[in-house]
């Protein structure tokens, strides 16, 4: 083997010193720049799977505060045609209530006009019947001459009334 080493000009000194030499240099070059390299790939790789997931996360977020959004969308209309719904009902009860109040109105005060127009002619029929008394009285007086006792006088006025009513 030393002759196939001399015939391509090996020296086995050399050989074994370039070989240390080869081993120290990988040694430092693994040390130095070898491993920070790797570290430094490692990092951005695992930066790289983070922003990922992130974006995966922010697209699920999205995506459910979407849903969320339309949710709370179809909520609020929901809760507006029933706040509509509601008002219309208690308008139109409004509405009801306030025509049966001004019909009751209505009917009082129609009552009320019945009574005094009741009240007027009863008063007016008391007058009439006392001018009409009066008057019967005071015919008398001139058919007959004279005065009556009112006893006879009330009877007379009594009798004549009740002809006239009749």
């Amino acid at each position: 083997m030393e002759k196939i080493l001399a015939d391509f000009g090996v020296q086995p000194i050399l050989l074994i010193a370039q070989v240390v030499n080869f081993l120290v240099l990988l040694f430092i070059l693994q040390k130095l720049l070898y491993k920070p390299l790797l570290k430094i790939l490692e990092e951005r790789k695992r930066r790289i799977e983070e922003g990922l997931a992130n974006a995966e996360k922010i697209q699920k977020e999205l995506v459910d505060t979407e849903a969320k959004r339309e949710q709370v969308l179809n909520e609020a209309i929901e809760e507006g045609k029933r706040i509509i719904s509601e008002a219309s009902a208690q308008g139109t009860l409004l509405m009801q209530e306030t025509q049966t109040k001004a019909k009751e109105d209505m009917e009082a005060m129609m009552e009320q006009g019945r009574a005094m127009i009741v009240g007027e002619k009863d008063k007016m029929t008391r007058e009439v019947k006392g001018e009409v008394a009066k008057m019967i009285e005071i015919s008398l007086e001139k058919v007959l001459g004279k005065a009556l006792d009112s006893k006879t006088q009330s009877k007379l006025v009594e009798d004549a009334v009740k002809t006239i009513k009749s």
